[in-house]
């Protein structure tokens, strides 16, 4: 699987970026009640945190992040209030410098952190104070799963080009070989040269189409070339049938994306991405690579930027029954795989194999906030006691059903004429060109007979009558 390069979590790195999120908190110190009631900003994004609204207007969470939540205000002794930003996205920066989303609010100071998660950039770091890094989620594309399809031409695929070239290079070696004995020893099938290229021609081309030789040559030459021919065409046809009747037993699941490359090269993929995120961001920025291209692809009227809870309903409309692509961090790929298996038993998607755009996630405080070195030093016991990903797996109930789904699957059914049409139409070309050749030499013979009916009337018209010894009798 290729991935991009890795993102090492070292504290050289993140103090680079501006963030100190290393700061351990002294024992004791995070048990206190601080007495102080937070503005948590939230959205939603499945499967790290759900958002519903109540009747009376407040909002409810659930999801790993609502229990991350949950858990830092049991510990540390705070209440929350739940706040929604009106545009419903992540954040980024606008041509003016203004940021939008929960990045915005919080730097706003409207927010006092943002659940998120977000993921870790220099230029977030600057308007935001990251928390301890929650995980490390990578980039992936999310395509429609092609349907089994029998290839019509699928008779010329066991052997590959360079085998049916070698093939038909070997018969015309055969046959100039075949031709040259023929006529060194003086064939007594016949005396013109134009029949002995013909049948030695004719006599290779029988013996591979499983024919037998009408006659076999006197001269060992031509014996020897010949059995070379057969010993050659037996293992070839064994192992052209084998792989024939295999490849008509399997068929094959097409897979026409695999990567970025593949996706940015296949104009007929319309793209879809989340919006106002790290990814598309660093699309605009971006010059001379593949996040260039996809930034051109936009601007070429193939993108579309959809708010975080309008990816699902996209997933399971457009991203299933038509050339879409869904590019979004490999958790919510899992998501829409695991429950589309667990409500149809089958897998309709196709992750494509390529990791790009790594991304640390984290939470973010606005800064001067005292409760974040706390917050970190909490966050960073539940990831290394593996809870956030124990609390994520539960999400994802079945999504390893469809990550390595086959690629090919066995049929056992009566061939249709889908399947094998092309077998029809190499048979009715070959019918059309015997028929053209059988027209041709009916007009040769019957160009031959009128020519030499023509000969004998223009003699009859020359030779002059002699006359009976009756009419001389009288003259």
């Amino acid at each position: 699987m290729k991935q991009a390069g890795a993102v090492w979590l070292i504290e050289e790195n993140l103090n680079a970026l501006g963030i100190n999120n290393i700061t351990r908190t002294p024992v004791g110190e995070e048990s206190q009640d601080w007495n102080v009631t937070l503005r948590v900003a939230v959205e939603e994004w499945v499967p790290h945190v759900r958002v519903t609204e109540r009747r009376d207007g407040t909002l409810n969470i659930q999801g790993p992040m609502a229990k991350l939540l949950d858990a830092l205000a049991t510990y540390l002794n705070f209440r929350y209030t739940l706040v929604r930003p009106p545009d419903g996205a992540w954040g980024a920066p606008s041509a003016d410098g203004n940021w939008n989303g929960m990045i915005g609010m919080v730097k706003r100071n409207e927010a006092d952190i943002a659940l998120g998660p977000f993921g870790l950039t220099a230029t977030r770091a600057k308007v935001v104070h990251f928390s301890q890094p929650i995980m490390i989620d990578y980039y992936r594309i999310l395509v429609k799963r092609g349907r089994p399809k029998a290839n019509p031409w699928g008779f010329l695929f066991p052997l590959a080009p360079y085998v049916w070239l070698g093939l038909g290079f070997t018969f015309s070696l055969s046959c100039v070989a075949l031709i040259f004995s023929s006529l060194a020893s003086n064939d007594p099938r016949t005396t013109s040269k134009v029949k002995i290229v013909l049948m030695s021609c004719w006599d290779q081309f029988a013996v591979l189409m499983n024919q037998t030789v009408d006659q076999v040559p006197e001269g060992w030459t031509s014996r020897v070339v010949i059995g070379l021919w057969l010993m050659a065409v037996m293992v070839i046809l064994r192992s052209y049938s084998g792989a024939l009747t295999s490849l008509l037993a399997v068929r094959n699941i097409p897979i026409r994306v695999n990567s970025l490359r593949d996706l940015v090269d296949a104009k007929e993929y319309n793209l879809i991405f989340e919006a106002s995120t790290a990814l598309s961001a660093y699309m605009q920025e971006a010059k001379g690579n593949i996040y260039a291209e996809l930034e051109q692809a936009n601007r070429d009227g193939r993108s579309q930027f959809r708010k975080p809870y309008e990816l699902f309903l996209d997933a399971y409309t457009v991203v299933r029954t038509e050339d879409y692509a869904l590019l979004v961090e490999e958790t919510t790929v899992r998501k829409v795989m695991s429950d589309d298996f667990s409500k149809q038993g089958r897998c309709d998607y196709f992750m494509a194999r390529e990791t790009y755009f790594p991304l640390i996630f984290c939470m973010i405080g606005r800064f001067g906030l005292h409760l974040m070195p706390f917050i970190n030093f909490k966050i960073q016991s539940v990831v290394e006691h593996d809870l956030y990903s124990t609390w994520l797996g539960e999400e994802l109930t079945n999504m390893t059903a469809c990550l390595r789904a086959p690629t090919s699957i066995t049929v056992n059914e009566p061939y249709n004429m889908r399947g094998i049409w092309g077998v029809f139409i190499l048979l009715t070309g070959g019918l059309i060109m015997s028929l053209v050749a059988f027209g041709c030499e009916v007009g040769v013979s019957w160009g031959r007979i009128y020519a030499a009916n023509q000969q004998e009337l223009q003699q009859s018209k020359v030779t002059p009558v002699r006359p009976s010894s009756t009419a001389s009798m009288w003259f």
